[in-house]
């Protein structure tokens, strides 16, 4: 996860991908505690979730993400593609937030099979593997580009802050979107994360990241060469991700994971 890259915006944009990068690093597919409730716990629940993910042959969803930033709103809407064994195409723009970060264009992390790429409206970028082109999609698409498909692909999420004194508990029962779901909730050095699994289909429907502003500088703090400016401006946090129009096991073609900016892919992923 390259923390430098926030020096490319500024302001309250800068805080906003900021907090993308720090959110985009927490997995709490690699965390687990029993639940204080009968019935599955929250150990139990996350591994039948990864089971389930990991024998997917094909997923598809849309989805957005709307974050609540020092009282501005910005959103994020998505679509992710991704098949076996090394396919994948996420793409995501971002609209609102401020003046400063602006509607940004369509952008996408992709890999047809062979490379990885990344591109942002900015050049395009050829990352060394699928962790790595994920993890850093993942920084600018308000967690969107990681959440699923790392977990799709059993991925180990590059989890900077949380430490073996945090885990998961499992809440009361909700809905999102008709869907009923597990709810579990992790807290942990300023942050709390509340996690939406499917108790028919155990796939992740919905994550929300609160964060005060003790912990948002907090983990701000520990980003290399980050503006002390924007950290002391930092007043809190609320993002919610949300997946819907899930498809599982659909038919895809090499073609199907790849931008419509065809002119953009290189000659080494086209052969392939």
């Amino acid at each position: 996860m390259n923390f430098k890259k926030i020096k490319k915006v500024s302001g309250i944009g800068s805080a906003i991908l900021l907090m993308s990068v720090l959110m985009s690093g927490t997995s709490m597919m690699a965390q687990s505690i029993d639940a204080t409730n009968n019935d599955l716990s929250a150990s139990e629940i996350f591994a039948k979730a990864q089971a389930n993910y990991s024998s997917l042959a094909s997923y598809s969803d849309e989805g957005r993400v709307v974050t609540i930033l020092n009282g501005v709103t910005s959103v994020t809407t998505f679509t992710t593609r991704l098949a076996r064994a090394n396919f994948y195409l996420i793409e995501w723009q971002q609209q609102g937030g401020s003046e400063v970060a602006g509607d940004t264009g369509v952008q996408d992390v992709w890999s047809s099979g062979a490379d990885n790429f990344l591109e942002r409206g900015y050049g395009l970028q050829n990352e060394m593997t699928p962790d790595i082109a994920l993890d850093e999609a993942g920084c600018f698409s308000s967690g969107a580009a990681a959440t699923v498909p790392m977990t799709f692909f059993n991925l180990q999420w590059k989890d900077e802050w949380s430490g073996s004194e945090s885990g998961e508990v499992r809440q009361n029962d909700d809905s999102i979107g008709g869907v009923d779901c597990f709810v579990l909730k992790s807290e942990t050095q300023g942050q709390t994360k509340t996690l939406w699994i499917g108790k028919q289909d155990f796939l992740i429907h919905q994550v929300q990241t609160e964060m005060s502003a003790e912990g948002m500088q907090a983990l701000a703090a520990k980003v290399t060469d980050a503006n002390l400016e924007i950290m002391s401006s930092l007043h809190g946090l609320i993002s919610t991700e949300t997946h819907t129009h899930i498809i599982l096991n659909s038919p895809f073609s090499r073609s199907d994971f790849v931008p419509s900016r065809t002119f953009l892919v290189s000659s080494s992923d086209e052969d392939n």
